[in-house]
């Protein structure tokens, strides 16, 4: 399976254009400054960030994007989310000015700042990713380069505009507003992530578990916007490109994620031996594949897992080259790639959202996700706009010294569109990543939840059919879209007096 990778940013992501010619923002609309992961990047900010760039686009607001890994200005055209068959739009991508001495962009933000000049400034980052952008709102100094990143000097007028915008900052506040979509994937908090909350103009929450514990920690007032997904693209295929070359019986678990510690991806491995063990299955009765960047940096080596548990044989080839540089799926091949597997399986420690589960839940792929943090509103909510979800479904929580977590699945997990992991035990993240309480998935119930999606293809069937109607009238684009439609022109007003 050679995969089908695209490089070079040329996907069905989007494509650059050198053309820099742009249409002004329409009369009474925003000047926007997104700040993220770059469109063309596989990862769920640069995805959602790039989607709602595209809308408000169209909405007619001039967007000038920050990707934290463009090399280049110019125009990047993308598919229309709610369509991405029956157009293209374009924004302006702002190019990182300081390649390898920047990660999110904080060297180039001044001069992005200084050259696009933007109404509102989107931030979609960790907290420790835009703390350069909330030290912006109320700077105690500035420093101004002299050097281009070509080596060449700042010209007089250059620098002095830049110590102009600097001045009117310290003295008089920034001439723009920060938006912010705020993530949350665990507790407690970081106290001093206080004075970033305190930054923001308007915050958006991605989920209701993110909107309750923001509210909860920083008194921080939230829209509720989730991710969104193109429901008229990621849908079922009869007939998969993926999966079906030389064992097309096989019952396929699958998994789409970053390979990073918070993914927890050793558990599902774990789990997966289990349940082929337990049910004596060969390599050619189950598979499983892990799309993700093998060799990243901040993960696991497969290979070497596979051998310890006995799975070489069980593990598809990886369909996926390195993040780093882009190589990743194309959209098409992501829908082939969802409709190959007979179930989505994420032991996610924490998370923000989950881009890759509502694609799953789009193409009728049952999920069965860890129980904390955003797996309930996914799997089993009923009413998600207004129903309270639990923070420690099992318990858990740091100030409480009673028991908690499960390591086998009940029936109360089990819900109609797919089936929520019990955690069996907490454990604390690094300061220097995040710090708040991280799940561990039980391998047990992992095991379990395999073998009852094996074992009743009715009931695999069933919650196909479930997950594709929720995501359709809870995430599409249609619906998602028009919460930022109505979001964008309700602050317009007050940023344009």
């Amino acid at each position: 399976m050679s995969g089908q990778f695209s490089k070079n940013n040329e996907t069905t992501v989007g494509r650059f254009a050198d053309d820099l010619k742009w249409d002004r923002p329409k009369k009474g609309k925003l000047r926007i400054m997104p700040i993220s992961d770059s469109a063309f990047a596989p990862t769920g900010f640069g995805t959602n960030t790039k989607n709602v760039s595209a809308i408000l686009h169209e909405e007619g607001h001039h967007i000038g994007y920050g990707g934290c890994q463009n090399s280049r200005h110019g125009k990047w055209y993308t598919p229309w989310p709610l369509g991405q068959t029956e157009k293209e739009v374009y924004f302006e991508a702002l190019p990182i000015m300081f390649p390898g001495q920047e990660r999110f962009g904080e060297k180039s933000f001044p001069n992005w700042v200084s050259q696009f000049n933007p109404d509102l400034v989107l931030g979609h980052l960790d907290f420790q990713m835009f703390q350069h952008i909330t030290a912006q709102k109320t700077p105690s100094s500035v420093q101004i380069p002299f050097y281009k990143p070509d080596g060449k000097l700042f010209n007089r007028k250059e620098r002095m505009d830049m110590m102009n915008q600097a001045f009117k900052q310290v003295s008089g506040g920034v001439p723009w507003k920060f938006a912010c979509i705020v993530p949350y994937d665990g507790e407690p908090s970081i106290p001093s992530w206080q004075h970033q909350c305190d930054a923001i103009d308007y915050a958006v929450a991605m989920s209701r578990y993110g909107q309750q514990g923001l509210k909860k920690d920083f008194d921080l007032d939230t829209t509720y916007i989730p991710h969104g997904v193109d429901t008229n693209f990621f849908k079922p295929k009869l007939y998969p490109k993926y999966g079906n070359e030389d064992k097309p019986d096989a019952f396929i678990v699958g998994c789409v994620a970053r390979n990073q510690h918070r993914k927890n991806l050793p558990r599902l491995i774990k789990g997966f031996a289990q349940f082929v063990k337990q049910n004596n299955l060969s390599s050619d009765q189950a598979k499983l594949i892990l799309h993700m960047d093998w060799n990243d940096a901040m993960g696991w080596k497969f290979p070497d897992f596979a051998e310890q548990y006995g799975l070489k044989d069980y593990l598809m080839p990886p369909l996926m080259g390195s993040l780093d540089h882009g190589q990743a799926l194309t959209e098409e091949g992501m829908v082939d790639l969802y409709n190959c597997m007979d179930v989505f399986v994420l032991p996610t420690a924490g998370e923000g959202f989950g881009i890759p589960s509502v694609e799953a839940m789009a193409c009728g792929v049952p999920l069965c996700i860890t129980n904390y943090t955003t797996g309930y509103e996914l799997i089993a909510s009923k009413d998600a706009e207004n129903e309270e979800v639990p923070m420690f479904p099992l318990g858990g929580h740091f100030n409480d010294p009673s028991p908690n977590g499960r390591d086998h699945l009940e029936e109360e997990d089990i819900h109609d569109r797919g089936i929520l992991i019990p955690y069996k035990d907490m454990w604390w993240d690094t300061p220097a990543r995040a710090a708040p309480q991280r799940a561990i998935a039980s391998e047990n119930a992992i095991a379990q939840a395999l073998e009852y999606y094996y074992k009743n293809p009715d009931k695999r069937l069933a919650a196909s059919v479930a997950a594709r109607k929720h995501a359709v009238e809870n995430y599409s684009w249609e619906v998602i879209g028009q919460r930022w439609v109505d979001w964008i022109n309700k602050i317009t007003p007050e940023i344009k007096k």
